[in-house]
């Protein structure tokens, strides 16, 4: 008959040593948030007009574009139309929401945000260009960004 085998357990605590280390040593990517890209401050020129634009959200999902109230289906378009296409002048959109707020209103104001911006590039293209901004080449889009400047700016009211 066969004598059981003797299980070592010193390497089982080395292990169970180096796993402990292994997980205080490591950081969890945790998110937090909505990831955005905002504007930083920047320094205006003399030669540049800002022009500021405002969309509000308030608790009950309701949308304001320069205290116009608009539903959620023409928001980009009424966002695209209050920027000014004139080449020296920066279009500033401000975000403005209540702290009660859904998630849900507030992510449809950045969305609708961003199409307003494509929207309004792609207008001023048409205007100057006569063709699309997709038609367009790599340098050109690149260009055609530094013409018309658009920021997006938010704020939290209490």
């Amino acid at each position: 008959m066969r004598k059981p085998s003797e299980i070592n357990y010193a390497s089982m605590a080395d292990i169970a040593f180096l796993l402990l280390l292994f997980l205080v040593t490591t950081s969890i990517d945790q998110d937090h948030g909505i990831s955005s890209t905002i504007a930083k401050p920047f320094d205006v020129p003399d030669s540049v007009q800002i022009s500021q634009s405002s969309l509000w959200v308030n608790a009950k999902g309701t949308f304001m574009v320069n205290e116009k109230e608009v539903t959620k289906t023409p928001l980009s378009t009424e966002m695209s139309k209050t920027f000014d296409k004139k080449k020296w002048v920066k279009n500033v959109l401000l975000v403005k929401s209540d702290r009660e707020v859904v998630y849900e209103s507030f992510l449809i104001a950045l969305d609708e945000s961003k199409k307003a911006f494509k929207l309004f590039q792609n207008d001023c293209v048409l205007q100057d260009l006569g063709k699309e901004y997709s038609e367009l080449s790599d340098t050109m889009k690149v260009q055609r960004q530094l013409y018309h400047l658009v920021a997006l700016a938010e704020n939290v009211i209490d």
